[in-house]
């Protein structure tokens, strides 16, 4: 999961530096505010477009639909849940990964993935499985994926009335409003994704009944990823260990021999 976490943040700093590349070469052309705001909103779009590809492309996933690998009872739960919440049932993957975790990714409900690790299922009770799932699966209800792209948007488009008003004398007090509320709709976009991640929650203890179940679980994914880095690092260690104890065979055997 660190390389995923990895890569996305190279993909986000790459496309962070398109964005700055595409506004400095409109802002030399000269282009006008609405075609600044416009390429804000290609830009968010094709993001959005293609994120899901993104991600397929940088994670190893075993999708359960091709070579099942998800427990039956958190299949039949899946099930059940999207037929009693009216939900298609999203494309459900595994990631071979002793590192536990969970996430869910697309463009709407209809072409949702949920996403679960190895160890997530290795650590996890059946019912705190399904509480993660159920967690999930509340936010492709929400439409989350639309909802915080939406919200995404606004503080781009605020920096860009910035941008290119900053410098026109009678639009330097929109300029400058615009630059306040940017920084101020950078909160409030967190405080938005804080917010469905509570209504996540919700929809996870309301589905199961059974709210210890999801706190016991990230408890469990907390504590899974702090004893699977150690872990990690033992194994690095023992790795080296053992190539330095070959070494020192072969060449006691070459010895030997001679």
């Amino acid at each position: 999961m660190k390389f995923f976490t990895r890569s996305i943040l190279i993909l986000l700093a790459l496309y962070g530096l398109l964005f700055a590349f595409g506004d400095l070469y409109l802002a030399k052309i000269g282009i006008p505010m609405w075609g600044a705001v416009a390429f804000a909103i290609v830009f968010v779009g094709f993001q959005f477009l293609i994120g899901p590809w993104l991600i397929e492309m940088v994670v190893s996933i075993h999708w359960d639909d091709l070579y099942p690998t998800l427990p039956a009872r958190n299949r039949e739960f899946i099930e059940k849940l999207c037929a009693k919440r009216g939900l298609k049932i999203p494309r459900i993957g595994v990631i071979p990964s002793g590192t536990p975790n969970a996430f869910s990714f697309g463009h709407t409900p209809g072409d949702s993935r949920v996403v679960v690790t190895q160890g997530l299922l290795d650590v996890l009770s059946v019912e705190e499985a399904n509480a993660v799932l159920a967690h999930e699966i509340g936010h492709i209800e929400h439409w989350d994926f639309v909802v915080m792209t939406v919200a995404a948007l606004v503080p781009l488009l605020l920096y860009q009335i910035y941008a290119f008003t900053r410098h026109i004398s009678n639009f330097r007090a929109l300029a400058y409003g615009a630059y306040v509320c940017y920084w101020i709709s950078q909160f409030v976009v967190l405080l938005l994704n804080r917010t469905r991640e509570y209504f996540a929650d919700h929809c996870a203890a309301e589905v199961t009944h059974t709210p210890d179940a999801l706190s016991s679980a990230l408890i469990k994914i907390a504590y899974g990823m702090v004893k699977a880095d150690g872990e990690y690092k033992e194994a690095l260690h023992r790795k080296a260990a053992d190539a330095e104890m070959r070494r020192e065979y072969r060449v006691a055997g070459s010895l030997a021999v001679m």
